[in-house]
């Protein structure tokens, strides 16, 4: 509990009496970091041997909050992100990479109140993963997604696919789809990797559910959309377009 004492210090010396002279708007600084951690455990997605939880947060506040609050941004993420790692390494929680906070301005977030975003910025290990209710539209039981070689099973039941970038700086490139997870976006690791700035490292993902293709956002800043709609969740057929950023890519089906 020493951290966590530290850190509430870390906002009365540091933030609770900038707040209490320079707002009149009641927003409490140590709710930002509780909902933090609500979010972590809501956002959880189960794998076979561990528990990933988000690694980016956003923080999204009235402009009029943030422009108070942003020249003590800096020292507030970092006291952040050690409370965010600490909290998830006591609830047995693994995070890629070091806890990301940021804090950003909404118009539509009303003076006093917040809203808390959060994103995986990194993909996941290649373990088999269950895909719990992370991005809030899966059913209610979770599933096992298998990673698997299509030389070993046959066409017959392998589902085959491409990914061919139509519009965008990657124009041309086209990759297969089968029954392995596909990664979309800027990561260079990733199984169709973009240079389109205006995507996420980790924009969006496929998988493969009861013989289907489904394309899932991965809680992308700028939104996954396919035939001009946004998604979270997409059953692809052939023929869809699938716009991230400023690429357009066609899904089909061999």
């Amino acid at each position: 509990m020493k951290f966590v004492r530290s850190l509430e210090n870390m906002f009365e010396k540091y933030i609770e009496g900038f707040f209490n002279k320079k707002f009149s708007s009641g927003l409490q600084p140590i709710e930002i970091g509780k909902q933090l951690v609500r979010t972590m455990d809501d956002e959880k997605t189960v794998g076979i041997s561990k528990t990933y939880v988000p690694n980016l947060y956003i923080v999204y506040l009235n402009n009029a909050d943030y422009s108070r609050i942003v020249s003590y941004s800096l020292t507030i993420c970092k006291e952040l992100s050690f409370y965010i790692a600490d909290q998830a390494e006591k609830r047995q929680y693994t995070i890629i990479g070091t806890p990301v906070i940021e804090f950003n301005e909404d118009l539509g977030v009303t003076k006093g109140n917040f809203r808390v975003a959060s994103f995986f910025s990194e993909p996941l290990p290649e373990e088999n993963t269950l895909e719990s209710e992370d991005l809030g539209c899966l059913d209610s039981d979770t599933r096992v997604f298998d990673k698997v070689d299509c030389s070993m099973i046959g066409k017959d039941t392998c589902l085959l696919g491409t990914l061919k970038v139509l519009e965008g700086p990657d124009m041309g490139v086209k990759i297969d789809v089968k029954n392995n997870r596909v990664n979309i976006g800027r990561r260079a690791s990733n199984e169709l990797p973009l240079t389109d700035l205006n995507t996420s490292r980790l924009q969006a993902y496929v998988i493969v559910e009861e013989k289907n293709h489904i394309l899932y956002d991965a809680k992308s800043l700028n939104g996954t959309y396919v035939n001009d709609h946004r998604i979270m969740r997409k059953e692809l057929v052939n023929g869809d377009h699938i716009k991230i950023g400023n690429t357009v890519i066609l899904y089909e089906v061999n």
